[in-house]
């Protein structure tokens, strides 16, 4: 029965996800199974988190085996699962301190989450499930680390002083210094040019994404209207730097609307396909490319394995990453661009310095999944951390506008060629999280250590 039980609290802590966001699912969950590890032996309380974590994962990353099959996603979730295994060592009935050895392992299981295998997956962590719940004003304290602990500690408490005692100190956090506002504000176009057909054969047919954006910002943008245009990822689906005609149509259009316009686009390098933002002002100024992939969405791990199960498999590029931050410039604004999965890195977070911070994702690859919904909180996650407004472009949705709060301002229906236009206001200075978040980790397992420390010593 106690089996049965922590798959079923996994499950629960799935809908804490989109589609279904319910927030509370997450302390429903990790409360009962901290019930289930306080009642059993360690044999027992390893398979328990063992089935607590493929309950969790196997619903929330269900998208990773649409295009690819269902193997390299089995695979993942059963492998990943392994890490909520770390609570079992450390939560027993009669032991000293298990809240916070249960808030603190539960920290490392998320590290774990997110560097682990390969590169690390860090999808499925539930700090990123609380952007609509009281609980979100702490994420420019600590941000995903803090919410993650604070979830965990209060799913565990059993005494009202001890939620006394968390609600405030989870308020004094609350009053940390964060990014300021300036009042000065610019206007952006968000392109959502959408595609023929949804899979990772969306762009089957050269220049048909490209042309379709292409047209989309003529058709809704006049000149002078915006100071920014943002297309998506791979909204530019053949490489501007061997194809002059793509490359001089983006030329001429920004041109014809006086504004500057940042692509996405995969170019080929001598080591193999990139995947970049790329400003036209009207000509290329400056290039980003992307820095961090992910497994299954940037290149697929295991490939021999999947290709036995997939015929899609080999049609997954694997992508070359790059090497530096690029900060682009108009006139006196900055942004930075982080690429689909790079809002994963909790690294690439911390380095958001500018104006505000720019997200392209193309989501055509999932078609019509949770993935989509799931990304967008994540982005929400990350605006609320680095205190920056964020426009999040997609080609297929759901393109929104999210302010310098995580709340979403302005968005798009999916699947529906479409323009969305917004203001943007200009934040300077960095967030509690961003300068000391990434000790938060290193902090939470020397605490683990201590209180291990002082179990020693009091069981003498």
């Amino acid at each position: 029965m106690n089996y049965l039980l922590a798959i079923i609290s996994g499950a629960i802590a799935s809908t804490s996800f989109a589609p279904f966001s319910f927030w509370p699912a997450a302390f429903i969950a990790l409360a009962l199974w901290y019930y289930l590890l306080l009642k059993s032996k360690i044999i027992s309380r390893l398979l328990i988190s063992y089935l607590f974590g493929l309950g969790l994962l196997l619903p929330t990353q269900q998208w990773t085996g649409i295009y690819v099959g269902n193997a390299p996603w089995l695979a993942l979730c059963f492998m990943q699962a392994i890490f909520f295994i770390v609570p079992a060592f450390f939560v027993g009935k009669g032991r000293r301190f298990n809240q916070f050895t249960f808030a603190t392992s539960y920290v490392l299981v998320e590290l774990l989450l997110r560097t682990l295998p390969f590169t690390g997956f860090g999808w499925s962590r539930l700090g990123f499930t609380q952007i609509d719940s009281p609980l979100s004003p702490l994420y420019p304290s600590g941000g995903v680390v803090l919410l993650t602990f604070f979830i965990a500690c209060l799913s565990s408490a059993r005494s009202l002083k001890s939620l006394a005692a968390l609600i405030t100190i989870g308020f004094v956090f609350t009053l940390l210094p964060g990014t300021n506002i300036t009042n000065e504000k610019i206007k952006v176009a968000l392109v959502q040019g959408g595609v023929d057909k949804l899979g990772l054969d969306f762009n089957s047919k050269p220049q048909e994404v490209f042309l379709r954006h292409l047209k989309q910002s003529g058709d809704s943008i006049k000149a002078d209207q915006v100071d920014l245009i943002i297309w998506p990822e791979n909204a530019v689906d053949v490489d501007v730097n061997s194809v002059s005609t793509v490359r001089e149509g983006i030329i001429a259009q920004s041109k014809a609307l006086k504004t500057p316009i940042l692509i996405g686009g995969v170019t080929k390098s001598t080591k193999g396909p990139q995947n970049q933002s790329i400003l036209f002002n009207p000509d290329i100024k400056q290039v980003y490319t992307k820095r961090y992939l992910t497994p299954f969405g940037e290149y697929l791990p295991m490939r021999s394995v999947a290709s036995r199960f997939s015929q899609y498999a080999n049609q997954v590029d694997d992508f070359v990453g790059g090497e530096s931050d690029t900060v682009f410039k108009i006139g006196k604004v900055t942004f930075q661009s982080l690429i689909c999965y790079e809002i994963l890195d909790d690294a690439l977070r911390d380095m958001i310095k500018s104006d505000f911070l720019v997200v392209q994702t193309n989501n055509a690859t999932f078609g019509d999944t949770a993935q989509l919904d799931q990304e967008l909180n994540i982005a929400r996650v990350r605006a609320a951390e680095s205190g920056r407004y964020i426009p999040y472009v997609s080609t297929t949705g759901v393109t929104t506008l999210i302010d310098n709060r995580g709340n979403i301002i302005k968005d798009l229906p999916k699947f529906e060629s479409a323009t969305l236009f917004g203001e943007i206001e200009k934040v300077n200075g960095s967030t509690f999280t961003q300068v000391f978040g990434k000790y938060l980790e290193a902090i939470a397992i020397i605490w683990l250590l201590v209180i291990l420390a002082l179990r020693r010593r009091g069981s003498r």
